[in-house]
């Protein structure tokens, strides 16, 4: 299983976080490979990525289910691969330090039943731990900029 977890502080509200992260076309783009996505519902959603583990290149389709959004703080998500076998779950959470200051959590855990996933396994859970490090810290900065 490959897993991620990275926090971060945002130089804005808990407020600003939460408009931000509760928008999931606002930072979609923001995640590593991303290609495209299309929004079904508040819940539902089916995002296009590239992803690189070790030698290997692959296009992956996501099924993405939001199954708790807590305002102002946490959105948690279920993922489904569709053309590649995996599973996952993964959340962002928001913690007010102060008024100017917002504490930012990304996590992210994948379960792969690939063939190549296994093999290459050590590469996975890099990758997901980079995934996850990399998407948490564009967040933020987006955050920031977006308060300018």
């Amino acid at each position: 299983m490959g897993n991620g977890i990275h926090q971060v502080n945002v130089h804005a509200s808990l407020s600003d976080v939460w408009t931000f992260i509760r928008d999931m076309n606002a930072w979609a783009t923001l995640v590593p490979g991303y290609k495209e996505h299309t929004i079904y519902s508040d819940n539902q959603s089916m995002w296009k990525f590239t992803v690189q583990y070790g030698m290997v290149t692959k296009k992956i389709y996501v099924k993405v289910r939001i199954t708790d959004w807590k305002e102002p703080s946490e959105v948690k998500f279920t993922l489904n691969g569709i053309n590649q076998r995996f599973t996952g779950a993964g959340f962002f959470k928001a913690e007010e330090v102060d008024t100017f200051v917002t504490s930012m959590t990304g996590s992210l855990a994948i379960v792969s039943s690939s063939p190549v996933a296994k093999v290459l396994q050590h590469a996975f859970d890099k990758m997901v731990a980079e995934l996850t490090r990399d998407l948490t810290i564009a967040v933020g900065k987006a955050i920031e900029r977006s308060e300018i």
